[in-house]
């Protein structure tokens, strides 16, 4: 059987030209604060829940409290007591895990960004060179040793990444 003509896979398709509207999402999605906030908003996310799910895990003091004040004959802690210490636990961690999370997603997307819109390439030297940034500004406390540490180790891990998502 042969196909009629203008059909079958070796046919042209018709190219879709983007309205006004998708081109103007494209560009908004595409600007380098959006893809930052956007990211820092996301790990925060993440590091939120993550915050939340090791606070599970690890045993909250209140029940150690509790064993100890009846191991000294004192009444225990009512248990409504001790799911609030282990609620309050688990928020202040959950905030702590979503700032450092949201940190490392707003600079390393955000420096990705503008150096690939510098180099205007899009390769895998981006994600080191930002990487490096990333790294090495989430350790500056620690001088500049630790700066060099955290520029190679963010950056290789980078690179890594890069390769195994590609």
């Amino acid at each position: 059987m042969t196909e009629p003509p203008g059909e079958g896979p070796a046919a042209p398709r018709p190219s879709l030209v983007p309205s006004p509207d998708q081109i103007a999402q494209e560009d908004f999605l595409n600007n380098c604060f959006t893809r930052a906030v956007i990211s820092g908003g996301m790990g925060g996310l993440f590091g939120g829940v993550f915050g939340i799910f090791s606070a599970s895990l690890e045993g909250t003091s209140g029940s150690m409290a509790s064993e100890a004040a009846a191991a000294a004959g004192q009444k225990a802690a009512p248990w409504r007591e001790s799911l609030r210490d282990a609620a309050r636990s688990a928020g202040s961690k959950s905030l702590s895990y979503a700032k450092g999370f949201g940190a490392v997603g707003l600079l390393f997307a955000g420096s990705e960004c503008l150096i690939e819109s510098y180099r205007a390439k899009h390769d895998i030297y981006n994600s080191a060179y930002a990487g490096c940034f990333t790294g090495a500004a989430l350790a500056h406390s620690g001088g500049p040793k630790m700066m060099c540490l955290g520029c190679g180790s963010f950056a290789a891990f980078s690179v890594l990444l890069e390769r195994f998502l590609d």
